[in-house]
């Protein structure tokens, strides 16, 4: 299809899109919009397939929660079987906001570090969750040599964003709450510009709080990263596209 945006991180295979998958995923199909989902538990892998196959314009990653890190043995099987049918592994990473106890951080960790090995292996780009644990996310993925990594919705300091972008080649996309969010508006003004991706973690993360979010809403989060670097929106649009396409080369050929 003639893409001009895409939406880096969505989960279209969530119960919240349910009664109207077919008119969420046209209406982006109308706005040119490309979606990655993420499939982030066992039990919606094979509907994260199913609706990568079913749409021209959806594509598949598949990840875990980092809640439920214990099955990335079966990600990591799941994805060898499929892997002509998967652009990137992910979400993985770690959640230290959910989880406060140490030794599931501790074994979160391990889970991590095995999820970046693999994808070191296969080729295919990290998504990464960060939550509450950006600095420590980003020191392991270093540590263990990651590249073609992706930070979705970092809520860490921008500062560590900065260094991770700039010396590191990371890439940060940023979510349509960003309109809302002044860490995620620090963030814009911190990356450099050809490391910034977007997203809309669809359904979480809308412009409006406690609103369904969905990726036709991807451009609002260009006009305002181009508001915030004082750039053309229609720049920024095609920069943003051409970062998203430096990353995830096998868009391009895996139709």
């Amino acid at each position: 299809m003639n893409m001009c945006m895409i939406d880096t991180h969505c989960h279209l295979e969530q119960d919240d899109f349910v009664v109207d998958l077919n008119e969420v995923i046209q209406r982006a199909q109308e706005g040119g919009i490309c979606c990655i989902s993420s499939g982030i538990a066992p039990s919606d892998w094979e509907r994260t397939l199913s609706i990568s196959k079913a749409a021209s314009n959806v594509y598949a990653s598949i990840g875990l929660d980092p809640m439920q890190s214990e099955f990335t043995g079966e990600m990591i099987n799941f994805i060898r079987t499929h892997r002509s049918e998967i652009i990137a592994v992910g979400e993985v990473g770690l959640d230290y906001y959910r989880e406060r106890d140490h030794s599931q951080r501790n074994l979160q960790e391990r889970n991590f570090v095995s999820a970046i090995h693999f994808a070191i292996e296969t080729g295919l780009p990290l998504q990464i969750h960060s939550r509450s644990a950006g600095k420590r996310c980003l020191e392991i993925l270093e540590k263990n040599g990651a590249s073609s990594v992706h930070m979705h919705a970092f809520d860490g300091r921008a500062s560590f964003a900065r260094v991770a972008s700039r010396e590191l080649d990371y890439y940060f996309s940023i979510p349509t709450s960003v309109v809302r969010s002044p860490q995620k508006q620090k963030l814009v003004k911190a990356l450099d510009i050809e490391r910034i991706l977007v997203e809309t973690d669809s359904p979480v993360l809308s412009a409006v709080r406690g609103t369904r979010n969905e990726p036709s809403n991807l451009p609002i989060a260009i006009k305002e990263i181009a508001r915030i670097l004082r750039r053309d929106e229609e720049e920024m649009q095609q920069i943003i596209l051409e970062n998203t396409l430096n990353l995830y080369r096998n868009i391009a050929s895996s139709r």
